[in-house]
C-alpha cells in the first residue's frame, strides 16, 4: 500500500508537472504571438543564427517536439529548406536544455509566494500583460510545486531495494537506462518529463549520476517519436527533416554511450548536487552535440537524400500554405491563415478586373476565368474557415482573437463578392438583353466607384499598412449616391422609351448587384482597420 501511495504521488507530480508546463508554454506562446512566424524565417542558412532561432523558439514553445512539428509544416510547405531546419532542430537541442537548469533549482518553499502572486495577478490584473505576467509566475510555481511533490515520492523509494538496485542498473548497464528513459519520453511525449523526474531523484540521491545520464540521452531519443509519426503524408523535404531529428539525438547516444562513465566523471566536477549534475549532463551532451554536428549538417543533408530519395517539392494542396501542425502555436497558424486571406484577397480581385471586361468588353475568355476563380475561392474559403475553427482561442491574445473574428468576416465577404463578380460576368451572355452605351458608361463608373473600396482594403491587408474609416465611409456614402442616382435616372428614362423593356432591361439587376460589391467591400475594409 505504501509503494502505491509513491507511485501515486509520483504520477501526481508528474501530472501536474505535464499541466504546468503546458499552460506555461501556452502563456508563452501567447506572449511572443506570430513573432515565431518571423523568428523562425529569419533562420536562414547561417549556421549560427538558425541554432539560436532553434533555442528561442523551443524555450519560448517550452518543446523541442513543437519546434520541429512546426519545422516540418514550414518545410512541407516551402518556406524553408533542410539545410535551414537542421540548423533551428540542432538549436532546439539546445533551448530543451533550459527547463531542466531551472528545475534543478531546490526552492524549497519559493513556490508559494509564486503561485500566490501569479494567482493574485491573474484574477485581479485588468492588463492583459500583467495577466500574462500572473499567468507565468503561477505557472512557474507550480512547477516547482510539481517537483516538490516528485521529490518528496522519490525519497520514500529508498525504502524499496529493489527499485534502488533497477536505477543503479541504469548506470551499470546504460543501454537499458537509455532505452528507459527513451519509452519514457515516447509515452509522456516529453522529454522535460522525463528528465524532470530524473531530477526529483537526484535533490534526493536517489538515482546515481550514471543512471540519470543514461535515462537523459533516452529522452533525447523518445521525443523523436512524435516527429517520425508527423511525417507521415507530407512530402520529402518534410519526411527528411523529421528522420534528420532522429539521425541527430541517435548520433549523440552513440557517441556518448561507451564513455558514460568518463563522461560523468567529468560532468561531477560542475557541481555538487546530483540533481544539477544531472542538468548539466543534459545541458552539455546536447550541446556538444549540436557543436559537433553544426559543421557537418551538409553531409547530413546529403546521408539524409540517400536515406530519402527523391525531388523536393513545394506541397501543393487545396488549402495552400496552412497546414494542421502549425496548430501547435495557434498564433503562428493565425498568421498563417491570414496570409492565405491575402491569397484569396488577391484572387477576388482578379474576378472584379475579369468581370469587368467580361461585361463592359464582351470578353468571353474573361467570363471563363472569373468562373474559374469563383471555383478556386470558395475552396480557399471553406478551408480557410474550417482552419480558423480549429485555432484555439485560449492560447491567442486578445488582439489575435480580435484578428481570428475579423478573418471569418473578411472571408465572408470576400466569397460574396466572388459571387457577385461571377453574376456580373454571366449578365453579358443574355441574348434577349442588351445594354446602351450610356448604361454601361453609367454602370461602370460605379463598378469602379466600388472597386475603389475593395482594393483600398485589399492593399492595406497584403502590405498592412493604414487606412481610414472616414476615407471608406466616404467612398461607401459616394457609391450610395451613386446608386441612387443612377436607379432614378434609369426609371425616368423608362417613361420615355418605348423599348425599355428590351433595352436596358436587365440594368436594375446590375446596378443592385454592384451596389451589394460595395457594401461587402465597406464591410470587408471596416474588418481589416480591427486586424491592425
Amino acid at each position: 500500500m505504501q509503494f502505491l501511495f509513491v507511485l501515486l504521488q509520483l504520477g501526481g507530480g508528474l501530472a501536474i508537472f505535464m499541466f504546468s508546463i503546458g499552460m506555461l508554454s501556452n502563456t508563452l506562446k501567447k506572449t511572443a504571438s506570430a513573432r515565431l512566424k518571423s523568428i523562425l524565417q529569419k533562420a536562414t542558412g547561417n549556421p549560427i543564427k538558425g541554432a539560436l532561432t532553434g533555442a528561442l523558439v523551443t524555450f519560448v514553445v517550452q518543446s523541442s517536439s513543437v519546434t520541429v512539428l512546426l519545422l516540418l509544416g514550414l518545410v512541407n510547405a516551402g518556406i524553408m529548406n533542410l539545410r535551414q531546419s537542421i540548423y533551428v532542430i540542432l538549436g532546439s537541442e539546445i533551448g530543451t536544455t533550459i527547463t531542466a537548469q531551472i528545475v534543478a533549482f531546490n526552492v524549497k518553499m519559493f513556490f508559494y509566494p509564486l503561485i500566490i502572486t501569479g494567482f493574485a495577478m491573474k484574477s485581479g490584473c485588468s492588463k492583459e500583460k500583467l495577466i500574462n505576467v500572473g499567468e507565468i509566475f503561477l505557472y512557474l510555481g507550480m512547477i516547482f510545486l510539481s517537483m516538490k511533490i516528485m521529490t518528496d515520492g522519490s525519497s520514500t523509494l529508498k525504502d524499496y531495494p529493489l527499485v534502488i538496485q533497477l536505477l543503479v542498473d541504469f548506470g551499470v548497464y546504460p543501454l537499458l537506462g537509455i532505452v528507459a528513459g527513451a519509452l519514457l519520453t515516447a509515452i509522456t511525449n516529453s522529454s522535460s518529463t522525463t528528465t524532470s523526474l530524473v531530477i526529483a531523484m537526484g535533490i534526493e540521491g536517489v538515482i546515481p549520476l550514471n543512471s540519470g545520464i543514461a535515462l537523459v540521452i533516452g529522452a533525447n531519443i523518445g521525443t523523436c517519436v512524435l516527429e517520425l509519426i508527423a511525417i507521415i503524408g507530407t512530402n520529402i523535404a518534410a519526411k527528411r527533416t523529421g528522420v534528420a531529428q532522429f539521425i541527430i539525438n541517435v548520433f549523440g547516444a552513440l557517441i556518448f554511450f561507451p564513455f558514460i562513465e568518463q563522461f560523468a566523471t567529468l560532468i561531477s566536477y560542475t557541481a555538487t548536487d546530483t540533481a544539477r549534475l544531472i542538468a548539466n549532463a543534459h545541458s552539455i551532451f546536447n550541446i556538444s552535440v549540436s557543436l559537433i554536428l553544426l559543421p557537418f549538417v551538409g553531409v547530413l543533408v546529403s546521408v539524409l537524400k540517400v536515406l530519402i530519395p527523391g525531388r523536393e517539392e513545394i506541397s501543393v494542396s487545396g488549402q495552400g500554405r496552412i497546414e494542421d501542425k502549425f496548430l501547435a502555436v495557434p498564433a503562428l497558424a493565425l498568421y498563417e491563415a491570414e496570409q492565405e486571406v491575402v491569397r484569396m484577397a488577391f484572387l477576388v480581385s482578379e474576378s472584379l478586373k475579369n468581370a469587368k471586361m467580361a461585361f463592359f468588353e464582351n470578353d468571353e475568355h474573361a467570363i471563363k476565368r472569373v468562373d474559374q476563380s469563383e471555383q478556386n475561392v470558395d475552396i480557399l474559403y471553406s478551408n480557410i474557415s474550417t482552419y480558423l475553427n480549429k485555432i484555439s482561442t485560449i492560447t491567442l491574445s486578445e488582439k489575435d482573437r480580435t484578428t481570428k473574428r475579423a478573418l471569418l468576416h473578411i472571408i465572408h465577404d470576400l466569397e460574396r463578392i466572388s459571387d457577385l463578380a461571377e453574376n456580373i460576368a454571366g449578365y453579358s451572355v443574355h441574348d434577349k438583353f442588351y445594354f446602351s452605351d450610356i448604361a454601361k458608361k453609367d454602370l461602370a463608373h460605379f463598378f469602379d466607384n466600388t472597386v475603389q473600396v475593395y482594393k483600398a482594403a485589399a492593399s492595406s491587408l497584403k502590405k498592412k499598412g493604414e487606412i481610414f474609416a472616414g476615407d471608406i465611409r466616404a467612398m461607401e456614402h459616394e457609391a450610395r449616391e451613386l446608386k441612387s442616382a443612377y436607379r432614378n435616372k434609369y426609371i425616368l428614362t423608362l417613361r420615355d422609351q418605348e423599348a425599355g423593356l428590351t433595352v436596358d432591361a436587365m440594368y436594375p439587376a446590375v446596378l443592385k448587384d454592384v451596389g451589394r460589391i460595395s457594401v461587402h467591400s465597406n464591410t470587408f475594409a471596416e474588418h481589416v482597420l480591427k486586424i491592425r
